[in-house]
């Protein structure tokens, strides 16, 4: 089966504006493959699946399966990927079986299945961090966490008043 490619105005203010507007910079167009694409205007969704990535200024994603909501006039509403997704961005990892990524409240939540936990690790060079669950949920512009039946993993710091395991997690 011919992969297909889509970068579309509408998918690129999806996987950028967030980006754009947090720090001011240009970025470039985001670059999705998926071996097959559905995109109804009318119900504003855009279906991806099959071996699907996304290539971004700011982050990869790979999925099964992928669903973009819009409203209005291509304005993002959420992203659902669905199956063994993967996330990167610079040091930091996310894994699960179903990841949503709501636009108005900036909230991410990783949902644990295709037998994988959902997990969030955080490789800096002092050591990596790793949270995992049942379900994980974080908010961008808050940096708050909240995990369902949470396993937490992080090097100790030794400093004073700091919790071992979870200093600067």
């Amino acid at each position: 089966m011919r992969k297909s490619t889509l970068v579309i105005s509408a998918l690129f203010s999806v996987l950028v504006a967030f980006a754009a507007e947090e720090t001011g910079k240009v970025v470039r167009n985001a670059k999705i493959t998926s071996d097959s694409t559905f995109y109804d205007r009318k119900e504003g969704v855009i279906q991806l699946t099959g071996n699907v990535h996304v290539d971004d200024e700011q982050y990869q994603m790979h999925a099964d399966k992928a669903y973009v909501f819009l409203q209005g006039t291509n304005d993002l509403s959420r992203i659902v990927a669905i199956g063994h997704v993967a996330l990167t961005n610079d040091t930091r990892r996310a894994y699960g079986g179903k990841v949503s990524y709501y636009k108005d409240n900036g909230l991410v939540v990783i949902y644990s299945g295709d037998d994988i936990k959902a997990e969030v690790r955080d490789e800096k060079s002092d050591g990596t961090q790793m949270v995992r669950g049942e379900k994980i949920k974080f908010w961008i512009d808050q940096e708050q966490v909240e995990v369902v039946q949470a396993e937490i993993e992080a090097p100790a710091k030794g400093a004073k008043g700091v919790i071992p395991g979870i200093g600067g997690m």
